[in-house]
């Protein structure tokens, strides 16, 4: 199991994965601050300057998001990419392993990736 194949292989995983996680987590804060915001507004606590936090925090996560994406994603390939989201979309979970599904499988993935 030691073999540079699976070496690669993890690697491809572990980046795909991270940028997934760093979605969820930024965004799950973003919708937080974005709700105790709202609160603020309609109850008319500081109105003006609640409503003024609201897109920029939207902008800096989409940013950081996107700038991060690209910094993890660079290293890959197009092919790489598409058979590790089709495994995710198919078994529902980041494998490591390069076995577990081949071309026919993937035809049957709930969406078409690339």
């Amino acid at each position: 199991m030691d073999t540079y194949e699976w070496r690669k292989n993890e690697a491809v995983v572990k980046r795909l994965y991270y940028i997934e996680r760093t979605w969820e987590t930024t965004l799950v804060g973003s919708l937080i601050y974005t709700m105790a915001n709202m609160h603020f507004v309609r109850q008319n606590y500081f109105r003006a300057t609640m409503a003024s936090r609201l897109a920029p925090i939207w902008f800096k996560v989409i940013g950081f998001n996107t700038l991060i994406s690209l910094i993890l994603i660079a290293p890959l390939t197009r092919d790489e990419i598409r058979v590790q989201v089709g495994k995710r979309l198919v078994m529902g979970k980041w494998l490591y392993s390069t076995y577990h599904l081949d071309e026919e499988h993937m035809k049957h993935a709930p969406t078409r990736i690339f």
